[in-house]
């Protein structure tokens, strides 16, 4: 069954004297339990790991050191996805309407997979925060070394459609706990998704994928980009097409900077 609240925490209650704790002080669908304030939802349903099943969080400790960090040194152009210093774009592929640059945080594999398509597929929305944890701090300082102070979290949108079917957009979710992190603002107005397109995991061929994503997404005509920078915002970069589609339009409605972010690939 899908766990689509926030994400909730035992809370330890205090005992004063005696006093007992009242049903209106508490968060909805929480009850008291050995002293602690939790979520009915954890009691019914309770959070495993995504790896193991182990109960208590959906990524235990154990599962938390098999996670494969991407060091400095793989990182790669958003391009042509050779390597590249710190991610940022080579010269040679680097145009008008280009990413400026690609940092991902994990390898693609084993429970951040897990995680991504629980998130995605499974509508387990409430492992936003815990996921996003996973982030080691010194990749969040390299991140923010990056990128000015001026800087706009644009997540990828979904097409309405899916957005509907889905009830919420992972990007989304998983933005608003980064933002958190990276201190900057978060929009969700600055790009749209037109086309309703075939979802890339399900294509094999890159070229398939690429031509996919031609013409998606457009810009509001209302909505004022130029000199604006952009840091876009998805769960996994696989072939980049979704990002290079993404940027381009921003691009060509007035940002100067979009340098692209993303959990995985």
């Amino acid at each position: 069954m899908p766990r689509t609240r926030g994400a909730t925490h035992s809370i330890r209650v205090p005992h004063h004297h005696g006093e007992g704790v009242g049903q209106a002080m508490l968060p909805p669908c929480t009850m008291v339990q050995g002293g602690f304030i939790v979520s009915v939802l954890d009691v019914l349903f309770p959070k495993r790991c995504l790896g193991c099943g182990k109960i208590g969080n959906y990524f235990c400790a154990g599962c938390r050191r098999e996670i494969h960090h991407i060091p400095h040194n793989e990182a790669i152009c958003p391009v042509c996805e050779r390597a590249a210093i710190d991610g940022v774009t080579h010269p040679k592929c680097r145009t008008r309407y280009s990413l400026d640059g690609l940092t991902s945080f994990f390898r693609y594999d084993g429970v951040i997979r897990k995680g991504v398509k629980a998130l995605k597929y499974h509508y387990v929305s409430d492992l936003g925060a815990e996921f996003v944890s996973l982030i080691p701090v010194a990749a969040v300082r390299d991140l923010v070394g990056h990128v000015d102070n001026d800087r706009t979290l644009v997540p990828i949108p979904l097409h309405a459609v899916r957005l509907k079917e889905r009830g919420f957009n992972q990007a989304e979710v998983l933005g608003k706990v980064l933002v958190m992190r990276l201190h900057m603002p978060m929009r969700t107005d600055m790009l749209r998704r037109t086309k309703k397109t075939i979802p890339q995991v399900e294509m094999k061929k890159r070229e398939d994928r690429l031509k996919n994503m031609e013409a998606v997404f457009s810009v509001d005509r209302y909505v004022s980009l130029r000199g604006a920078g952009i840091i876009l915002f998805d769960d996994v970069f696989t072939t980049g097409a979704t990002m290079r589609s993404a940027a381009n339009v921003l691009k060509r409605h007035g940002a100067t900077y979009v340098w692209a972010v993303t959990m995985a690939r």
